[in-house]
């Protein structure tokens, strides 16, 4: 009889992984790659597209990612308060957007709200914030991953290959173990229920198959 396949969470967080995130460009859509490094609590990260030459920096405070646009203000007629704003809003992948010039005209794009009391419409100022959508975004600049795949539990998604094979070798295991030290804001840890369940193993390796195959594919020269 075979031994059992043991998995031990080592304590690696998700960000052990992304210092190199598998994307796709918002502007040609052709695959790409965020390099990241992390120094003393800050990442220096830089994102070039071989195919459109679509760039983005860090340290231009650059975000190429969903924004939230947050306001609120008196009707300008009746005087009732509040006309909020708070709505996602896609930024334009056509150039690098830099967030905090975005932020320093905060009534360039003003939002139109109509009063629930005299139902006229006031402008509303707003500010723009990072939208930090985990499922399915590299978490630098907010670009769509290239690794991901939907399935009939959920959406599953990966860095890159590194990534790709710790989830192989969790999903694999018969066993599960997790180290003591490794705390609760592990990788494996935080995984959704649907993917620790044992009648979904078949499928979730399946789906990683799919991911690594997506690796295997040419990039644009």
């Amino acid at each position: 009889m075979s031994e059992p396949v043991r998995h031990r969470d080592g304590g690696l967080w998700l960000t052990s992984f992304a210092e190199r995130v598998e994307v796709s460009c918002p502007r040609c859509g052709h695959a790409g790659v965020v390099r990241a490094s992390l120094a003393q609590r800050r990442w220096t990260t830089v994102f070039r597209c071989a195919h459109c030459r679509l760039q983005a920096h860090s340290e231009r405070d650059d975000w190429l990612g969903q924004v939230r646009l947050i306001g609120r203000r008196p009707c300008g007629y009746c005087g009732h308060q509040w006309l909020y704003v708070n709505q996602v809003q896609r930024t334009s992948g056509a150039i690098a957007i830099a967030l905090n010039e975005y932020q320093q005209r905060p009534s360039a794009d003003p939002v139109a709200v109509r009063c629930p009391i005299c139902r006229r419409s006031s402008e509303v100022a707003v500010q723009a914030q990072r939208e930090r959508d985990r499922e399915g975004h590299d978490p630098h600049f907010g670009l769509p991953l290239r690794l991901i795949e939907r399935t009939r539990a959920g959406l599953l998604w990966a860095y890159n290959i590194e990534h790709i094979d710790e989830l192989r070798r969790y999903i694999a295991a018969d066993q599960r173990e997790r180290y003591r030290t490794a705390g609760n804001k592990t990788m494996i840890s935080r995984l959704p229920t649907w993917m620790k369940l044992a009648r979904h193993r078949a499928m979730m390796l399946k789906a990683l198959d799919r991911l690594a195959a997506k690796l295997e594919q040419p990039r644009a020269s």
